[in-house]
């Protein structure tokens, strides 16, 4: 995920002289981006087989349905847009991190390293296409 948010910050940076970007838009951008890449994670999880239709659901969702997108609690609004999965009813954000890592007991299939690598291009079109957007508004407002 560091990948795709340095080359979103570079990005912006790049542009940062000829457009001023709000919080707000910043957040929209990194929104959208987000988004594909939790659909992609869902999708992914599942692929790998951390997915069991036919598991009743009680008190534990399934872990590719714990896939959140938002603000990390505890940080300041500077437009970014977080995606993982959760801690409410289970630490999923653990498990899948053991499930991807590996442990001494569990071979890691890297399925959210791989999801991120293969979204990176996705995600960046569909942030790039919100940004033509804002900008496109900007300059119809001069």
């Amino acid at each position: 995920m560091a990948d795709l948010s340095e080359q979103l910050d570079e990005m912006l940076q790049e542009i940062g002289g000829v457009v001023n970007l709000t919080i707000e838009e910043r957040e929209e951008i990194t929104q959208a981006g987000a988004d594909v890449l939790a659909k992609n994670l869902k999708q992914a999880t599942k692929d790998a087989g951390h997915y069991n239709a036919n598991r009743k659901v009680g008190k534990m969702t399934h872990l590719a349905d714990s896939v959140d997108v938002g603000n990390l609690d505890g940080t300041k609004a500077d437009g970014s847009t977080a995606v993982g999965f959760n801690k409410k009813d289970a630490n999923h954000a653990r498990i899948a991190r053991f499930l991807n890592d590996g442990t001494r007991f569990i071979q890691g299939d890297s399925f959210i390293d791989n999801a991120r690598a293969n979204s990176s291009e996705e995600v960046l079109k569909a942030q790039s296409k919100v940004f033509k957007r804002i900008v496109e508004g900007k300059r119809g407002s001069s």
